[in-house]
């Protein structure tokens, strides 16, 4: 497997997401007794929390759980999706005459380049929750007012990540019309 994965990004990448949501959940276990009854679930666009709800493992762990599926459907997409495959072109969705006219060779530059894609996403995506977990439990603790914004910069890094990924792969699977 990380023979295969190292093909397409430096293998040590897909320990950076575990890394960050396995941080979090250490420090939410060390605080949880300091936890005060009520914990922050919701928060407006500007970070303020706006929803609370009683202390629970529920309540307190499940950004985190719901974090660690995020983290483990994308590890799973990319791997069993794109990067396994023996044929590039299986889940590529552009025409036969494309995939004919783009050949074997352009088929994996744009299996190599989703698949950097995914895991540059999925690296975002779990910074994202571990820092606005983080930040619930200071909230929590008293320790911090709000998010301060940073759920527009997370949020802007995946868009812009999204949108570069798609124009990308459009541009190199375009092909003219004979």
């Amino acid at each position: 497997m990380w023979e295969k994965i190292s093909n397409y990004y430096p293998p040590w990448l897909e320990y950076i997401a575990p890394l960050l949501l396995g941080a979090a959940l250490i420090y939410t276990y060390s605080v949880y007794p300091e936890l005060p009854g009520q914990f922050p679930t919701h928060f407006d666009l500007y970070g303020v929390p706006d929803a609370w709800q009683p202390k629970s493992f529920g309540s307190v762990y499940l950004a985190l759980i719901i974090g660690t599926l995020v983290w483990l459907s994308l590890v799973m997409l990319n791997y069993f999706l794109i990067i396994k495959p023996d044929d590039p072109g299986k889940f590529i969705n552009i025409t036969p005459r494309q995939k004919e006219q783009l050949g074997p060779a352009g088929l994996e530059a744009i299996r190599r380049i989703t698949a950097r894609g995914m895991i540059m996403i999925n690296i975002t995506m779990a910074a994202m929750i571990s820092s606005l977990h983080y930040q619930s439990i200071q909230t929590a603790l008293g320790l911090q007012a709000d998010h301060s914004y940073v759920i527009l910069i997370f949020g802007a890094a995946l868009l812009i990540e999204s949108i570069w990924l798609t124009v990308k792969t459009l541009r190199m699977t375009w092909t003219p019309r004979r």
